[in-house]
């Protein structure tokens, strides 16, 4: 067992050393975020798809420009011909050869439609700010994830520390124990104590690297890095302990992405309906061309035949009955406005529910943090005493490892009361839609 201890050590204190090589520089919380804005697969995808958005939103598309199109055509054909004529005369052609070409320059264009074409295009107007929204509120939920990553990076990286520091306290315990047993001072039941408390604590700092490494390869991903590689992230951060509610509540309001895509939906829908009732009032369209034809033939009354020109007209078209299909379309567009004003209410009342919610959380969580320092400082101080009474012989192996672990527990607990603050502020920040502002001011 001993042996099986000793090895354990090796590979422990070892691990940190093998890695230097590999480690690069540090990746601060801000690096990371503007790598992920760079880099990240999904947001990428997130702007193409808004840039298609914005592509569409064009007057072609909203019927405002014409429509002009070439066409052409040509047609050969080889046949056997027989003609008779009025004044009795005939004529037989075999094998007679003619050809045909047509071609013509085509206008259309729609002069009004009862203004469909200005609501179509404010309809793609809009499409295109809310795909932008959109993409924002997919950029923000990407930008939260990589940040809870890159926390948790951080906080399983403090965590290896902590735990490599108590095994070392532990090792120091398990020699002394080994050393007083030798010298005939202990039993051999201390000796076994404190090597199964190193043990304990040995296994803890596997478990701590494992979950370390897989917290790296979660974070390269959405870094868009190999996640076979490597990164070291900052132990440190700053917290912001200065959030206001009114302000948050106020910025909210004008800033968060599910609030103005309820907005837009609304423009949106009324939209629709403005467009459904343009389809009441009549249309004028004009078309113009220009016509080339050319024939030749070896047979028929025309051995050669060409025309060409130009044709205008206007047309004009007024719906005077469908069936009350454009009556039922616009009592279905009213009551889609209604949907959408009733979204609108609704999601403003969650926005705000749930920014008092993470308002609470976030003090709750700075003041739990105060209180965790404390328990820090008083258990360093507690486990100090201790030490030095348990090198004295006025306390046992229990009363020793006792301490040691209320340290150990209460610096985990700092460390994860720590990460739970930032992550309030930062819920805050997405709520508020500050996320990317936050970002541009940082850089």
């Amino acid at each position: 067992m001993m042996n099986k201890t000793v090895y354990l050590l090796v590979i422990l204190f070892l691990m940190p050393f093998l890695a230097v090589g590999q480690n690069s520089a540090e990746l601060s919380l801000s690096e990371a975020i503007n790598k992920a804005l760079d880099e990240n697969h999904s947001i990428i995808i997130s702007r193409n798809l808004t840039e298609i958005d914005e592509n569409s939103a064009t007057l072609g598309n909203a019927g405002y420009l014409p429509n002009l199109s070439l066409n052409s055509s040509y047609q050969e054909s080889i046949e056997d011909s027989r003609l008779e004529f009025a004044n009795q005369q005939g004529q037989d052609v075999e094998g007679s050869r003619s050809n045909q070409f047509n071609a013509s320059l085509d206008l259309e264009w729609v002069l009004f439609d009862g203004f469909g074409n200005r609501y179509r295009l404010q309809s793609l107007e809009r499409s295109r700010d809310l795909s932008e929204v959109q993409s924002r509120a997919e950029i923000e939920a990407t930008l939260l994830e990589v940040i809870e990553r890159y926390l948790e990076v951080s906080t399983q990286a403090q965590l290896l520390d902590v735990t490599r520091e108590a095994v070392e306290i532990s090792n120091e315990r398990y020699l002394r124990a080994k050393e007083n047993f030798e010298a005939g001072g202990g039993s051999r039941v201390d000796v076994l104590n404190a090597e199964v408390s190193l043990n304990q604590d040995s296994v803890r700092v596997v478990e701590t690297e494992v979950n370390l490494n897989r917290a790296k390869r979660n974070l390269q991903v959405l870094l868009g890095d190999n996640p076979s590689g490597e990164v070291t992230v900052q132990q440190e951060f700053e917290l912001d302990q200065q959030l206001s509610l009114d302000d948050l509540l106020l910025k909210s309001a004008s800033n968060n992405a599910s609030l103005r895509s309820a907005a837009i939906e609304l423009e949106q829908a009324k939209l629709q309906l403005q467009e459904t009732q343009s389809g009441r009032y009549p249309q004028i369209s004009t078309n113009a061309s220009y016509n080339y034809n050319r024939l030749e033939s070896d047979a028929g009354q025309f051995l050669f035949r060409e025309t060409d020109g130009f044709n205008a007209g206007i047309t004009f078209s007024f719906p005077i009955f469908d069936g009350f299909r454009r009556n039922i379309s616009v009592q279905n567009d009213k009551i889609r406005v209604k949907n959408s004003e009733e979204q609108r209410r609704l999601t403003e009342k969650e926005i705000e529910s749930a920014l008092l919610n993470a308002y609470e959380t976030y003090n709750s969580n700075l003041y739990l943090l105060e209180k965790q320092q404390l328990n820090v400082e008083t258990a360093e101080l507690n486990f100090e005493r201790t030490e030095l009474a348990f090198e004295q012989g006025q306390v046992s192996n229990t009363d020793f490892r006792e301490a040691q672990l209320n340290l150990l527990e209460t610096r985990q607990n700092l460390i994860s009361q720590r990460v739970e603050a930032k992550l309030s502020e930062i819920e805050l920040l997405q709520i508020s839609g500050q996320i990317l502002n936050r970002v541009s001011e940082n850089n």
